[in-house]
């Protein structure tokens, strides 16, 4: 009677591993398209394509985003940094601290600014993200040292 019972046990052992690679393997699902997604945004927040950036926006200030270039425009990025993740408890939602490195074409003085970005996964999808920016600030904060 033992002997019968092993494989059923074996059996209901494989069973919730599996589910828990399951769960694990979406959790991991989400935090690599959030990592991907964010990166990118940034990347192309750094070069200057505002637009093309505008993909990861949320779309209820996309159109204010699109609009930024003109306080953009006498400002080149030369670098930036992003910090860890930090995913909500819900982990439907997700900050990170970005640094840059930028400079005003009209004062030639780098600087360097932190955007606290603030990301939300959309609802009807696993792993589209969506990231509410924060830049308006620093682009006042360089344009203002003329």
């Amino acid at each position: 009677m033992r002997f019968a019972l092993a494989p059923v046990l074996g059996f209901a052992l494989l069973t919730a591993l599996g589910c828990a690679t399951s769960i694990f393997d979406t959790t991991r699902s989400k935090e690599n398209a959030l990592e991907e997604a964010q990166r990118k945004y940034t990347e192309l927040v750094r070069w200057g394509e505002i637009e093309s950036a505008s993909a990861y926006v949320d779309p209820e200030v996309s159109e204010a985003f699109i609009d930024a270039p003109a306080q953009f425009k006498d400002i080149r990025f030369t670098d930036f940094e992003s910090g860890p993740l930090q995913f909500g408890e819900d982990s439907e939602t997700a900050t990170v601290s970005v640094v840059y490195r930028a400079y005003s074409t009209r004062s030639l003085v780098e600087k360097r600014f932190v955007e606290h970005q603030e990301w939300y996964r959309e609802a009807d999808s696993e792993n589209i993200w969506r990231v509410r920016p924060n830049l308006d600030s620093v682009a006042k904060k360089l344009n203002s040292t003329r």
